[in-house]
């Protein structure tokens, strides 16, 4: 295509040369309805490149929309200091991208990563934080086996005592209420039961060990429901 543009343009170039130099009236006039019949071929090849390369930018955004799948991120580790919320998202195949194929959005209670590989997008979506954050100071940092999400807190030094608004929901609704009128005997085997409950095997191991020896020294026997 390029080819055939750039021999009607040097004939177009060449025909003007002749106009310049003809003498003779029917001459120019042939020669200038020759050099306007190349223009019009000149036109109609440049409108054809456009349409191909639209066509070709049209099927690569489709491509790039519909190739592979989109995976949710559910679990992720996280850490803080007094300044920032830290998540790290473990995915496979980070060495095959680069920085620009992380997309970050943050909101005052809210995040969003993209992470695309070449089949599939990886997304974190946490619609309400535990805790505020200030959109502007935070950012993203690629690594090799890991992204680091950094969130930046809006109450510098206050400690975040979970990622989520519905975390946070799920476990004030659970926490165990004492009542002052209550034995604190009573009281303090009721959190020792909902420790019990909530925790992993070696919780379970070291609560039921610890009981069972407490009731063993008051000549008790051991709590059947730990």
């Amino acid at each position: 295509m390029s080819t055939d543009l750039d021999e009607l343009k040097q004939d177009i170039a060449e025909y003007e040369l002749l106009h310049k130099s003809a003498k003779r009236p029917k001459v120019q006039e042939n020669l200038l309805k020759e050099i306007d019949r190349l223009k019009r071929d000149i036109l109609t090849l440049e409108a054809k490149a456009a349409l191909a390369i639209k066509g070709i930018e049209e099927k690569t955004c489709t491509a790039e929309h519909s190739a592979g799948y989109e995976e949710n991120i559910t679990n992720y580790a996280w850490d803080q200091s007094d300044k920032f919320m830290k998540l790290y998202l473990t995915l496979g195949g980070l060495d095959s991208i680069t920085e620009q194929n992380v997309q970050t959005s943050f909101t005052n209670k809210s995040v969003t990563v993209k992470v695309r590989f070449q089949n599939k997008i990886s997304t974190l979506h946490i619609a309400k934080l535990c805790e505020e954050i200030v959109p502007k100071d935070c950012y993203c940092k690629k690594k090799s086996d890991y992204v680091l999400v950094m969130l930046k807190k809006s109450e510098p030094g206050k400690t975040w005592p979970w990622v989520t608004e519905r975390e946070k929901k799920i476990k004030e609704k659970n926490k165990p209420k004492f009542d002052d009128t209550e034995d604190p005997s009573v009281g303090i085997t009721k959190l020792l039961k909902n420790m019990y409950d909530e925790g992993d095997d070696e919780m379970k191991r070291t609560i039921s060990k610890a009981y069972y020896e407490s009731q063993m020294k008051q000549n008790k026997e051991p709590f059947g429901d730990l």
